[in-house]
């Protein structure tokens, strides 16, 4: 298969483009730079002044958000058929979150104005913008209620939740694949990783679940739900 059929596949798979026609996937393809960029490379820092949005053609990345402390705090996973830096691009302002290649990637890059004139030539593309930047505003809501409203051990317990459910092993027995690490988890629900891991340690303990490295078996689900209001 081609490399341009590849790059056309994986922008169908874009939720930004979801729904437009072959002329409008076909002129975002033309004004589009496809790079390769090796797994750990930093692609765009917090406060650079750059308006490029990128396309997640194949692998994920990671972003985060530096604390003034200097502490790195995770901030979201990006996964094949994401994008991301379409907020500068739509504002003009300094990036707000710093990105870097989680494996090795290849993306589709478009510069500002031309994101910009996409926007206004395809309603579908900025209807879908703004489907799902509510969808992450949302999203960002319920995590902030989280840290405000419930202690480490409630948010720990929720978030090993999410990733069960997330893929259908939400029940005795049911085992979460590439579990994230201690560090990952603490990043998510804001809180230090001493303070999961001990949580983590009590769950174990208890016969709740038993972890091990990128895996996490889910032994009792009764209690784990548990939670306290």
């Amino acid at each position: 298969m081609a490399v341009k059929d590849v790059t056309q596949q994986s922008l169908k798979d874009c939720t930004l483009l979801r729904g437009i026609d072959e002329r409008a996937l076909d002129a975002v393809l033309q004004e589009m730079e496809v790079l390769s960029v090796p797994r750990g490379k930093l692609i765009m820092m917090h406060g650079d002044t750059t308006t490029e949005t990128y396309f997640l053609l194949s692998g994920s990345v990671i972003g985060q958000i530096v604390a003034e402390t200097g502490r790195e705090i995770l901030f979201t996973e990006i996964a094949e058929g994401g994008y991301f830096g379409e907020l500068a691009a739509l504002d003009g302002k300094a990036r707000s979150i710093a990105i870097s290649a989680h494996s090795d990637c290849v993306l589709g890059k478009l510069r500002g104005p031309t994101f910009l004139k996409l926007l206004r030539a395809y309603p579908q593309i900025a209807i879908n913008l703004a489907t799902d930047l509510g969808a992450r505003l949302r999203n960002m809501n319920d995590r902030v209620f989280g840290l405000v409203v419930y202690d480490v051990e409630t948010r720990v317990r929720v978030r090993l939740m999410q990733l069960a459910q997330e893929q259908e092993q939400l029940l005795d027995g049911g085992v979460i694949a590439n579990a994230p690490t201690h560090e990952v988890i603490s990043n998510f629900i804001g809180a230090n990783r001493e303070a999961v891991s001990r949580v983590i340690a009590k769950l174990n303990r208890a016969g709740v679940i038993a972890a091990k490295r990128g895996e996490i078996r889910i032994n009792d689900v009764e209690t784990l739900m548990d939670v306290q209001d």
